[in-house]
């Protein structure tokens, strides 16, 4: 699963999403209210001595009942913050002046002029009564000369105050299931409860519990039914097989008599799968096998022509944790898959790769559709419809449970020119 598209990446990413959001509101709200505050602040202390400018009274009337220095010019501010007049203050400041009856023609936010100013200015534009303009500027605090650097400095904390939070959330969140999951992949069905978890990931853990102890016992019980029913077939299909060889000669007997006995034979393989089946689910894999050895083994029983079986074996591969019986198990299934559905010359090759040990059964038989594949891997599963090879269909489904017993996995693969297929049967060794 991708790192971005985990449950902890997309609540945080949502917690995030939506704590931006809220902070530019909020912090728009807050903005827009504190101008207009600020203008009302303004207007109220400045709106006498500029109604005496606008009325055309002289400078020097207006700055005596001024609160501050008040400058006065013929024409428009040259430094200005052009950037500032372009926020929601212009428009704030502009009502609250308009409210109080000062007839603004414009205004502008400016910067530090000459001597007399000692920091940012707010230059109004008053059409007086006979319609003309003059310039006055004032020092106030609704110009912000570091307005950009502020709010970049005060978005990023929040951001990042935003982003802290989020990731501790969704981490909490996250991690019940995180560790339910890693508990369902280690198949582990103690009743130690999860970190942290609501009431409902508790309620999925039991379930997941009581499933699964549940799966487990319908095994067992068909483990013992399948051991069971083999055991009892194999006695009486030895006493056909015994009574069959002691048949008295005569005229006809002998070719009846093989044919009693091959088919006793070829029941006691099938009944001989479902021990095996049984098996690769019980056998224990606390040993240390050398799989060459085993491998050669196999080899040796198959009494195949080398013409018909080519082997590619180490001298040695010792590998830990796994069970000598299975792998014989495994690799012999496989060469018999290979001369039952596929074609001579068979070719196995026992390897590692890094850390894994692998098993390749190749031959030249036209392989399996990748349609199919994953249903050649469970039980009873025949690829051969029409039933010309007697079986059971267990021979890959062992091999699969064995694969996945070990941590393993099976594959199939077949050569660009559709010559050659390969099932590889790959498990850890590290």
């Amino acid at each position: 699963m991708s790192r971005y598209g985990s449950l902890f990446a997309r609540l945080l990413a949502a917690q995030v999403a939506v704590a931006i959001v809220l902070t530019v509101m909020l912090a728009m709200i807050f903005y827009a209210e504190r101008h207009r505050t600020v203008a009302q602040l303004v207007v109220s202390r400045w709106a006498p001595a500029l109604m005496l400018v606008a009325q055309g009274a002289p400078m020097e009337k207006a700055r005596q009942i001024a609160p501050g220095p008040l400058q006065a010019s013929d024409q428009r501010p040259g430094e200005v913050f052009g950037i500032a007049s372009l926020t929601p203050r212009r428009s704030i400041v502009s009502q609250a002046l308009i409210e109080a009856g000062l007839p603004v023609a414009d205004l502008v936010f400016g910067r530090k002029r000459d001597v007399t100013s000692v920091g940012p200015t707010l230059w109004l534009a008053l059409r007086g009564t006979d319609g003309s303009v003059r310039w006055v500027g004032f020092e106030s605090a609704i110009v912000e000369e570091a307005l950009g650097e502020r709010v970049l400095i005060a978005t990023l904390l929040l951001v990042g105050l935003a982003i802290a939070a989020s990731a501790l959330i969704a981490h909490r969140l996250a991690q019940p299931l995180e560790a339910l999951r890693a508990r369902i992949a280690a198949d582990d069905v103690s009743s130690d409860p999860l970190p942290h978890a609501s009431a409902e990931v508790q309620a999925i853990d039991e379930a997941w519990r009581t499933l699964r102890q549940s799966l487990d016992q319908q095994e067992r019980e068909r483990a013992l039914l399948l051991a069971g029913v083999s055991h009892d077939l194999r006695s009486p299909l030895g006493r056909i097989r015994m009574a069959a060889e002691l048949l008295p000669e005569g005229d006809g007997i002998a070719p009846k008599r093989e044919v009693i006995v091959r088919n006793a034979l070829q029941a006691d393989r099938l009944v001989g799968s479902f021990l095996d089946y049984v098996r690769s689910g019980e056998l224990c894999l606390d040993e240390t096998v050398d799989v060459a050895l085993v491998a050669n083994s196999v080899v040796a029983q198959q009494q195949r022509a080398d013409t018909e079986l080519l082997v590619e074996v180490p001298p040695s591969l010792i590998v830990p944790h796994a069970s000598g019986v299975l792998l014989e198990r495994v690799i012999g299934n496989l060469l018999d898959n290979a001369f039952t559905h596929g074609q001579p010359p068979v070719r196995l090759t026992v390897s590692t790769a890094g850390l894994r040990a692998l098993i390749e059964v190749e031959d030249c038989g036209s392989g399996i559709a990748p349609e199919d594949q994953k249903a050649m891997l469970q039980a009873f599963a025949r690829g051969d419809m029409a039933r010309r090879h007697p079986g059971l269909g267990l021979g890959l489904a062992v091999v699969q449970r064995v694969a996945k017993r070990m941590r393993g996995s099976v594959t199939f693969s077949c050569s660009p020119d559709a010559a050659r297929t390969m099932v590889r049967f790959e498990w850890p060794i590290g």
